[in-house]
């Protein structure tokens, strides 16, 4: 039985190098195996995280009324049937079990304030306060979404290596990506909550997903079916899961694992960034994954196949946004 998940370190793995294709195929196994590793020797600073960790709590902190002022409104700059997700949301407002197809199950426990691309456009309307305090929040959010998409850049460069695609295979079908980037306070555990539901078990319906915390709190199903609580040895190291996209994609040679976050006796904190695809990527098997084997899915256009997932999570039918 699995108990930790692996460890990748990145700090040798400059383009070009041995350490790089070690890197790239320690991923593989890694992503075969359990479809989750942590990450260290990612060049993204720690004051980074620091930043965005302790402006993103002063926010939370603030009452009520005031953090639903930062809500998504009409007027900001979205298209009818684009589900990034922009501002805040409070407890039990959504339901990872829902995004799962499981309907009547709890809500989770967990306030989030979120952004996508347009945060890296100044002059975005977004559903920031305008005081110093938001600006401020406004400004780490988008330095921590800018190093994690040059990150994630990185990472599917490593992954192009392992599956004998061209380097710039993952560039090109994420260049208009919609990702996004949620900051999420998860509550101390209390009698007043009626479970221990951070979040529902679920998987995700990403290329790849890159999560940092300020403690445990997330749990990785293996594939015996019980449940491993992965630790980082510090607060800016990371914990990366391949998603539903990449499955499919491989044939279902990468595990898109099931996972969830259990409350404990503390807050945790945590910044999880969604590496997506453009819309109008065309997803279909791996030439690696089918040379012997049948594909197992249909090829998708990529905004297909995510708005079946996001329609699921907010409730809403084909007909668009709720």
């Amino acid at each position: 039985m699995m108990k930790e998940l692996p460890r990748i370190d990145l700090t040798s793995a400059t383009p070009g190098s041995e350490a790089e294709r070690r890197a790239a195929f320690e991923i593989d196994r890694a992503c075969k195996q359990v479809g989750f590793f942590t990450l260290s020797g990612h060049g993204i600073a720690p004051a980074v995280f620091e930043e965005a960790y302790a402006l993103s709590r002063a926010f939370f902190r603030q009452p009520l009324d005031a953090k639903n002022r930062c809500r998504l409104q009409s007027g900001f700059t979205m298209a009818a049937d684009d589900y990034t997700p922009y501002g805040y949301s409070g407890m039990l407002e959504e339901n990872a079990y829902a995004y799962m197809g499981r309907k009547g199950l709890p809500s989770d426990y967990v306030e989030k304030f979120s952004v996508g691309r347009l945060i890296e456009d100044d002059g975005a309307r977004l559903p920031f306060s305008t005081d110093a305090e938001g600006q401020r929040l406004r400004a780490a959010l988008k330095a921590y979404f800018r190093e994690c998409e040059a990150l994630t850049a990185r990472l599917t460069e490593l992954f192009s290596i392992a599956l004998d695609l061209p380097r710039d295979f993952f560039a090109k079908k994420t260049s208009a990506s919609t990702d996004s980037l949620r900051s999420l306070l998860y509550p101390q555990l209390s009698t007043e909550l009626v479970n221990d539901q951070g979040m529902g078990e679920h998987t995700d319906g990403t290329l790849l997903t890159m999560l940092a915390q300020t403690g445990p709190g997330i749990q990785v199903k293996e594939r015996g079916g019980s449940w491993i609580t992965p630790t980082l040895e510090r607060r800016d190291h990371l914990i990366v899961n391949i998603g539903d996209l990449m499955a499919r994609w491989s044939n279902d040679e990468y595990v898109s694992t099931p996972h969830r976050v259990v409350l404990s006796g503390g807050e945790r904190q945590s910044l999880a960034f969604f590496k997506l695809a453009n819309d109008d990527a065309l997803i279909e098997c791996f030439p690696k994954f089918c040379k012997d084997t049948p594909a197992k899915y249909e090829p998708v256009v990529y905004k297909a196949f995510s708005l079946q997932k996001m329609n699921a999570l907010f409730g809403v039918g084909d007909a668009g946004r709720a």
